[in-house]
């Protein structure tokens, strides 16, 4: 990415695929920050925010910017690209990103749960395996190279409001490391221009244990609010929904530990933080709400999966994952 960046007077192309809640937020804070961003999005919401622009609500005020909007196909070629979207939705819209990317591209997946790239530089006895649960067919390492991935977790308790519209009213938090933990020259440079846009960064030197703290924040509150329908404050506040988070909490911290990571916070911390985010509603209590697929294969699947490989068993974990897929798998909530 340095060079690209001389080449082009320090100001690389910024695009980010998918105009979820996430999406928005971030394409927002670059356009704020005066940073020419172009945002990848579908449906209705490409033709709304061709006319009306994305609008975000955060702590700092109301912010409309008016960004470049269309499909991969109307791009060209990305200095640095930002993944937002569900992790089931990836596959499909690897394969359309291909237009954007070059053997420069720096790829930035900003994605819930247990990434598809968790094994490829980790250098130990693990890796290179395919997690079957998030690329069954291996096509994401196929599509997006490794080398040119910069792994991240982010705390951005955001909600869409409508197309184009986000909301926040927490600070954004970013991590962001290389794959092999190595501090890089392009690190440097991408958490510089995310602090530019007003997003804290913190570069990580062990990337996973990042992940995997990311990865506890939801597993243990995810799946529980979409069968529950609790917020954050509820879930880790109320005794009985506690005590299951709880369960879950103590069940994937072995897994944890036989792939040689561990929490960067005190697991307590966990879900004391999560109760004083307030009436916070998840993404997979959103999606749920609004019908949509339940984002439960990154979340849960591929930490039972990863479980299994070591021969740990996780049943609390592995009752609310099933019970969350037959929520998923019915009639919507909106459902007369």
């Amino acid at each position: 990415m340095s060079q690209l960046l001389e080449e082009n007077d320090q100001v690389p192309s910024i695009c980010v695929a998918g105009a979820g809640a996430i999406g928005i937020a971030i394409a927002a804070r670059f356009s704020i920050a005066g940073f020419r961003v172009r945002l990848i999005a579908r449906g209705g919401s490409l033709a709304s925010i061709r006319e009306n622009g994305i609008r975000l609500l955060d702590k700092e005020g109301d912010h409309r910017s008016q960004v470049e909007v269309g499909r991969a196909a109307d791009f060209g070629p990305q200095h640095i690209l930002f993944l937002c979207a569900k992790s089931y939705d990836l596959p499909e819209l690897a394969a359309s990103l291909q237009p954007l990317i070059t053997s420069e591209t720096t790829i930035i997946p900003v994605v819930n749960g247990i990434p598809w790239w968790y094994f490829d530089g980790e250098g130990g006895l693990w890796d290179g395996p395919v997690v079957r649960s998030v690329d069954p067919k291996g096509n994401l390492k196929k599509l997006m190279p490794s080398r040119q991935i910069i792994g991240t977790t982010t705390v951005i308790t955001a909600e869409r409001l409508g197309w184009g519209t986000a909301q926040t009213f927490n600070p954004l938090q970013m991590t962001i490391g290389e794959l092999d933990d190595r501090l890089s020259t392009r690190v440097g440079e991408l958490a510089a221009i995310l602090n530019t846009a007003g997003i804290d960064v913190r570069v990580a030197t062990r990337i996973r244990d990042a992940v995997w703290t990311k990865v506890v924040r939801n597993l243990i509150s995810n799946p529980v609010t979409a069968i529950t329908g609790a917020t954050l404050r509820e879930n880790f506040g109320n005794h009985y929904l506690s005590d299951v988070s709880r369960q879950m909490l103590r069940e994937v911290i072995p897994v944890i530990e036989a792939y040689g990571g561990k929490l960067e916070v005190d697991p307590d911390a966990i879900i004391e933080s999560g109760r004083i985010l307030g009436d916070v509603k998840t993404s997979m209590l959103q999606d749920f709400e609004k019908g949509n697929r339940l984002e439960l294969a990154s979340i849960c699947d591929a930490v039972i999966e990863m479980a299994e490989r070591q021969g740990i068993t996780m049943p609390v974990t592995e009752a609310v994952t099933g019970i969350a897929h037959f929520r998923s798998q019915g009639e919507p909530a909106n459902a007369a």
